[in-house]
């Protein structure tokens, strides 16, 4: 609000901070700004990387393509894949700007299906992993087709909770539907 008011003509708004600090401050305090701001940035993309390269040099490669590599071939693969996915990342950042915080969304959409699944595994004993699994493949199916067929926001509301409300659904569903099964199965067997 205050870059509205100090800096009318500003056209971009993304820049309106270190426009700001630009018109305040001495221009040499501007490369402290943008140097805190890189490193602001570098810390958790750097700990983004290092997670992704491990996990798939460990969890897919060692565990499921080859379960006889030694370490020192999983640490050179994920040495690697630091560099493929740092890069991959460097040039979604330069040519799609835009794109990564489409990713970025679809990856929070993603995840918040997890949520139903957590929270009855804890808390609900009538649950099973199947109860679960069913609500989660709906809940992600529902956002998958919403963001890809550009039905994001359906109704004004985001594919996150749209599908978190189908996952809902379906969950409870199955956790009936197992229910009254194993009920019977139960009376079958007592008989």
């Amino acid at each position: 609000l205050t870059a509205v008011l100090v800096l009318p003509d500003l056209k971009n708004g993304d820049l309106a901070f270190l426009a700001l600090v630009e018109k305040t401050y001495p221009s040499w305090f501007l490369g402290f700004v943008g140097a805190a701001g890189a490193v602001t940035a570098m810390v958790p993309a750097s700990v983004l990387v290092l997670f992704a390269s491990t996990l798939l040099s460990k969890n897919v490669y060692q565990s499921i393509i080859n379960p006889r590599a030694s370490e020192a071939t999983v640490m050179r693969l994920s040495r690697m894949l630091l560099l493929i996915i740092t890069g991959l990342a460097l040039v979604f950042a330069i040519f799609f700007p835009n794109e990564l915080v489409n990713l970025l969304i679809l990856g929070y959409d993603g995840v918040c299906q997890f949520f139903p699944g957590v929270v009855f595994g804890l808390f609900w004993k009538k649950v099973r992993k199947e109860s679960i699994l069913a609500g989660l493949v709906a809940g992600l199916g529902v956002v998958m087709i919403l963001i890809l067929s550009g039905h994001d926001p359906f109704w004004g509301l985001n594919a996150g909770f749209v599908g978190l409300i189908v996952n809902l659904a379906v969950t409870l569903l199955a956790v009936s539907l197992n229910s009254r099964w194993s009920g019977r199965e139960a009376l079958a067997e007592a008989n």
